[in-house]
């Protein structure tokens, strides 16, 4: 503003001194009496020079103290111009003009600037431009439009020095003279305080919404494109609640390079991680990133998806069990590892698996669904689930049984019609037919609540899931690991011809379920080092949290749990445990699953959809 006003002083004054003939310059030298003292119409212009490069000079310099100076040089030129043509001004003398700008306390106005230089009217008779009072006229209307420049700024109050948002406006980004690249992203969330993966019009609390922010935030999309737009896919999605270390979703982002320039190499490009890092919440981030074919698809591109559900599995103290049937893992703690079965036992498996696809021409895995078992041998098998009391010996008993577990995981893996363990969208699915690849039991390592309580992983890697699928096998597998429900349990409601409608049962909660993995054949992601060393520090404060967290309810719990004033609180010690934590209590008053009302049938439903 300062600069633009010395140029407009500068080109004014040369404009004048040009327009002079040389009679009119000898006059442009001469005095005049103006009071008290006396300035030449020369040194009235050096001054407005003088003010003019020192105004610019100095960019400390309020603007409202420009103004007031060049109000006062507007009115000695306009005295001036009076005196030259019409006589001695009729006014008092004015203030000298200073030689520099000093601070000011009051405004600066335009309106009162011009009024005072005579602009619009003024005192005196009108002037034609070139005559000596013309040249002083148009050198003191300079002046008060330089005033009314510097002065009428914008959301500028008087008295008041504009701030920069006021001096200067936001630009707004040009997209257009980047390049833009096709890239894959790995995210890992805690989803347990937002509403979901997906967007949603109703809410911006999702990861999908936090992360689209974040992108606009940092310019690498732009403010208003669509995601339409982008090229955007994603290999999974999940629901409220739940959380991911291997999400992996594609889309189109701003590049390094010019529009004219080639796309740099990946060790050249901008580290994706680390910049859209800074502008996302703690609970979620980018683990790495990688380029990708433009025809590439999160979701389709994907060879398979590996969830893990936590479960907690908790000692109950000491129990009866029988000397002629030996312990299983859920009674002694065995490892995965040890509950291998012996060779003989593998083979006849084995041999037991590949039975019915050489009878039947059945998928591998599938051998288990028609086994015949009716509804009575089941209810009889969940009953001989539990351990006797007619032993002499005692040993420690557990909520679960990881061995029955086991065995009704095992009726999952291969290829089967889904639909009994899932919530049915027969507006968006039209197969409920899926392949899992295998599904194990395996113990988690967890510092905090060890003893009392030990946590295991449902480890289930599969092609594709339906809605909720996970969630629905994994209460099934809680009702066997609770001996409420014999493990053939499971091939019996993968056989859609025995069991066409649904039995009515509740979901596992949410918050156990993790998105571990999503696999590709050819996409290796980049991390930075300090992009890395970022994202362990924020993933390590949570942990830091959760296990204070959870060593402060053990130890509650194990207060609690040896409190002498009860007599059987070492017994009852957690016995059904909350739903929210996967726990493996036991619930009483359990109804079947084969004698439970059903849901319509898949069929139904699609004949109501018409």
């Amino acid at each position: 503003m300062l600069r633009r006003f010395a140029a407009l002083v500068g080109s004014a004054t040369a404009s004048i001194t040009k327009q002079l003939s040389s009679n009119q310059k000898d006059i442009l030298y001469s005095t005049y009496a103006m009071g008290d003292s006396a300035l030449t119409r020369a040194e009235l212009l050096h001054q407005l020079q003088a003010l003019a490069q020192h105004a610019s000079a100095n960019e400390g310099t309020p603007l409202t103290a420009v103004a007031e100076q060049l109000e006062a040089l507007a009115r000695q030129m306009r005295m001036s111009c009076n005196t030259s043509v019409g006589g001695p001004a009729s006014t008092s003398a004015p203030a000298p003009a200073p030689a520099a700008p000093a601070p000011n306390s009051g405004p600066g106005s335009a309106t009162a600037a011009a009024a005072a230089a005579g602009v619009d009217g003024g005192s005196g008779s009108s002037h034609l431009l070139g005559t000596p009072g013309a040249a002083g006229e148009e050198a003191a209307a300079a002046a008060a439009a330089a005033a009314a420049a510097i002065t009428e700024v914008p959301g500028s109050s008087p008295g008041q020095q504009p701030s920069k948002k006021q001096r200067r406006a936001p630009r707004e980004f040009d997209f257009t003279r980047y390049r833009t690249r096709p890239v894959a992203l790995e995210l890992m969330y805690v989803g347990w305080a937002f509403q979901g993966f997906a967007r949603q019009d109703n809410t911006d609390n999702t990861i999908e919404g936090v992360f689209f922010s974040a992108l606009r935030k940092v310019k690498l999309i732009p403010e208003a494109a669509p995601v339409s737009e982008l090229a955007y896919s994603r290999c999974g999605r999940t629901d409220a609640g739940v959380s991911a270390l291997g999400q992996v979703v594609a889309l189109r982002l701003r590049s390094c390079a010019r529009l004219d320039e080639p796309l740099p190499p990946p060790e050249s490009e901008y580290d994706y991680p680390r910049l859209i890092n800074k502008a996302l919440p703690p609970e979620v981030r980018v683990l790495g990133w990688s380029p990708v074919a433009p025809e590439f698809n999160a979701r389709f591109s994907a060879q398979y998806r590996e969830y893990k559900y936590f479960i907690v599995q908790q000692r109950l103290g000491t129990a009866a069990t029988s000397p002629h049937v030996a312990p299983t893992a859920a009674t002694t703690g065995t490892t995965t590892a040890q509950l291998a079965p012996p060779p003989a036992q593998q083979q006849q498996q084995e041999q037991s698996q590949q039975q019915p696809q050489e009878e039947g021409g059945r998928l591998p895995g599938c051998a288990a669904v028609s086994t015949g078992t009716t509804e009575d041998q089941l209810q009889e098998g969940a009953a001989g689930a539990a351990p006797t009391a007619t032993a002499a010996t005692t040993d420690v008993s557990y909520s679960l049984d990881l061995d029955a577990m086991r065995q009704a995981a095992s009726y999952f893996v291969g290829e089967h019609d889904f639909r009994n363990f899932c919530k049915p969208d027969v507006t968006a699915v039209r197969s409920f037919r899926r392949r899992i690849l295998s599904f194990t039991i395996e113990p988690v390592r967890c510092g905090a609540g060890a003893g009392s309580h030990e946590v295991y992983a449902l480890v289930v890697r599969g092609t594709a899931f339906l809605w909720h699928q996970v969630r629905c096998m994994a209460a099934v597998l809680l009702m066997v690991g609770r001996r409420q429900e014999a493990p053939q349990v499971v091939a019996r409601l993968l056989d859609v011809a025995a069991t066409p409608r649904k039995p009515q049962y509740s979901m596992a909660p949410e918050e156990p379920l993790l998105l571990y993995a999503c696999g590709f054949s050819d996409l290796a992601f980049r991390r930075s080092s300090p992009a890395v060393a970022a994202a362990l520090g924020d993933v390590g404060g949570q942990l830091g949290r959760h296990l204070v967290g959870a060593a402060l309810t053990a130890e509650c719990h194990t207060r609690m749990a040896a409190d002498t004033r009860c007599e059987d609180a070492g017994s009852s010690s957690g016995g059904s445990g909350n739903g929210r934590s996967g726990g493996g209590g036991a619930v009483g008053g359990h109804i079947p699953l084969l004698r439970r009302q059903t849901e319509p049938s898949i069929e139904e439903r699609m004949a109501r959809r018409g």
